[in-house]
C-alpha cells in the first residue's frame, strides 16, 4: 500500500498569495479610508470655525454701515476673514497630504452664512489617483442691534 506524501512548504505559498491578493489590498484601503475620514472631519471642523467667526464679525456690520467703512465692500473683509480662520485651523495639513479650499456664501437676506470646503487628498491604494471629500456647514448670522 502506498501513501499519498504531503507537500512540504505549500501552506507557506498559498499564505503569501493570500496575504498578496487579499490581505494587503484590504490594509491599504483601510488605510485610505482613515485618511479620508480624518481630512473630512478636519475640514469640517475649519469650515465651521470659519462660518462661526463670519457670523459674529458681521454683529459690527451695522455700525460700520452707518459711519461709511468700506471693508465690507463686496465682502473682502469676511471672506478674507473667513480664508484666515479656516487656514489657522487646518495648520498641520502637512501630515496627510491634502489641498484644501473654502467658498463662502454670504445671504444677507436670510441672515446666514454658507460655507463649502473641499480638498483634493491623493489615494496610497490607486497610484496617481485622488478623491475630492467636500464639507458644507451653515450658520447664522450675529447682527448686533443699533
Amino acid at each position: 500500500m502506498r501513501f499519498h506524501k504531503p507537500e512540504r512548504g505549500s501552506s507557506l505559498a498559498w499564505a503569501a498569495v493570500f496575504l498578496a491578493v487579499v490581505v494587503v489590498p484590504l490594509m491599504l484601503l483601510v488605510g485610505d479610508g482613515t485618511r479620508l475620514w480624518y481630512v473630512r472631519t478636519r475640514l469640517a471642523q475649519a469650515a465651521d470655525a470659519a462660518c462661526a467667526d463670519v457670523s459674529w464679525s458681521v454683529g459690527d456690520r451695522l455700525t460700520w454701515q452707518r459711519l461709511r467703512d468700506d471693508r465690507y465692500l463686496a465682502n473682502w473683509y469676511l471672506v478674507g476673514r473667513a480664508q484666515n480662520t479656516f487656514y489657522q485651523m487646518l495648520a498641520e495639513r502637512t501630515a496627510v497630504e491634502y489641498v484644501p479650499s473654502l467658498a463662502l456664501n454670504l445671504d444677507w437676506d436670510n441672515a446666514r452664512v454658507q460655507c463649502r470646503a473641499q480638498a483634493r487628498v491623493r489615494l496610497t491604494m490607486i497610484p496617481n489617483q485622488e478623491v475630492t471629500v467636500r464639507a458644507t456647514i451653515g450658520a447664522r448670522m450675529r447682527f448686533a442691534t443699533p
